[in-house]
């Protein structure tokens, strides 16, 4: 009997030792791992992207003037042009003739013969906005642009003075900032060989023909709450972004917009936004709706953490800017777009990039973002990503292209401080 209690106490024992092994190893397999630490900074001229304020160049943009017996009145461009998302080529063209302007300050010349580039204050935009508009919103009509505007303004540039001759057209510079951009008008030709600065990027085989690569520079919208009613987000937000409440961001997704009869199989948006109306509409957190007053609009901003950017007609959406400007992080849906300045932006850092055929998992992705994941896009998003609009570094950021586009290499500290 004795010997057989022996015998189990090592059986036991046995048991015991290879238990406590099994045990260990689980541990030891599964406990969590260290923390990496970040990577220290070493040389910030070998990372992407630079900060804007290390200029590629400073070249020397000349701005033509326009007479008044064909350009449009001053009047049409401080207020009905001022109530378009169309208006960034009024808002960037006053940035280059204000004297008091940063922009005018370091890239204008006075001097034609010292210019790099030549700036032609074409406001088609403008022209054909102030037409629809007394015309009942036919978007047909065309109120003789090329007649009375388009071919006097390039009879001036071509054949009244000698810079466009120069070299072809090549270093000027006009903006074509609707949907169908320079397609609007019969006698495009006579600008073709210009660099256009455009809100449309695609890079879709059916729209080729308005987009032309290495010619062509995609700039930001103007907005309704940013560029016309001037609504500062720094009356809504902290310094650091957040709700002047103290509270945190309490809707979870936001879209006010176009069109809540939209069809899955619609030209329209893709048939994107049909998701929206139909089914997110009703989950928890998403504020969903066809449109609100400015200010109820403005303070939602404020309160949202993302922000749908679908495509409509087009792939850009004026509603982005809206949410940079106010810190919500753009959710965009919009296949195959360009998104301006792709060569100086990291848009990843700040946006999240959905595709059509996963938009019906657009809850399950975004519950998916720990908070981590989105506060690191929120800060970029704050920090850096909100300076590309109009409002703020689009010009330097167009300089940076057209400085590349005349291969011209020679870098500049500009002296912005950040």
């Amino acid at each position: 009997m004795a010997a057989v209690l022996r015998l189990n106490k090592r059986w036991i024992l046995v048991l015991v030792v290879i238990l406590f092994f099994f045990i260990s190893s689980f541990f030891v397999r599964f406990r969590p791992a260290s923390p990496a630490p970040p990577l220290p900074v070493r040389d910030l001229s070998s990372y992407w992207p630079e900060p804007v304020e290390n200029a590629v160049c400073r070249p020397k943009i000349y701005v033509y003037e326009a007479p008044s017996t064909f350009q449009v009145p001053k009047h049409i461009q401080e207020n009905k042009c001022d109530e378009s998302n169309y208006n960034s080529e009024i808002i960037l063209h006053n940035q280059l003739t204000d004297p008091t302007s940063k922009i005018h300050q370091l890239y204008v010349t006075k001097n034609p013969e010292e210019a790099n580039f030549f700036f032609i204050p074409f406001f088609g935009s403008c022209y054909l906005y102030n037409c629809w508009s007394q015309n009942s919103w036919h978007w047909d009509e065309r109120c003789n642009v090329d007649e009375k505007y388009v071919e006097p303004m390039m009879d001036m540039i071509i054949n009244q003075l000698p810079y466009w001759n120069a070299t072809g057209g090549k270093n000027h510079i006009m903006i074509h900032p609707m949907d169908q951009t320079f397609t609007y008008y019969k006698k495009n030709e006579l600008f073709q060989p210009a660099i256009f600065l455009k809100t449309v990027g695609d890079k879709r085989t059916k729209w080729f023909h308005r987009h032309r690569y290495h010619q062509d520079i995609v700039i930001p919208s103007a907005t309704r709450i940013i560029h016309h009613l001037n609504k500062n987000p720094l009356d809504y937000l902290t310094p650091d972004g957040h709700p002047l409440t103290g509270k945190k961001r309490d809707i979870f997704v936001m879209f006010h917009g176009c069109c809540n009869d939209v069809q899955v199989d619609d030209e329209y948006s893709n048939g994107i936004r049909s998701l929206f109306f139909n089914y997110f509409q009703h989950y928890p957190g998403y504020d969903i709706g066809l449109g609100l007053a400015d200010e109820d609009y403005t303070e939602r901003l404020a309160r949202a953490k993302y922000g749908l950017s679908p495509m409509g007609w087009t792939l850009d959406t004026t509603r982005i800017w809206e949410f940079m400007a106010f810190g919500v992080v753009p959710i965009v849906i919009a296949d195959g777009i360009i998104e301006p300045f792709e060569f100086d932006v990291d848009w990843d850092s700040f946006i999240v990039r959905i595709r059509r055929d996963e938009v019906h998992r657009l809850d399950e992705i975004l519950r998916g973002i720990d908070d981590k994941t989105y506060e690191y896009k929120r800060r970029k998003l704050w920090e850096y990503g909100r300076r590309v609009g109009l409002e703020m570094d689009a010009w330097h950021f167009i300089i940076r292209e057209l400085c590349r586009m005349g291969h011209i290499d020679k870098p500049e500290n500009l002296g912005l401080g950040y």
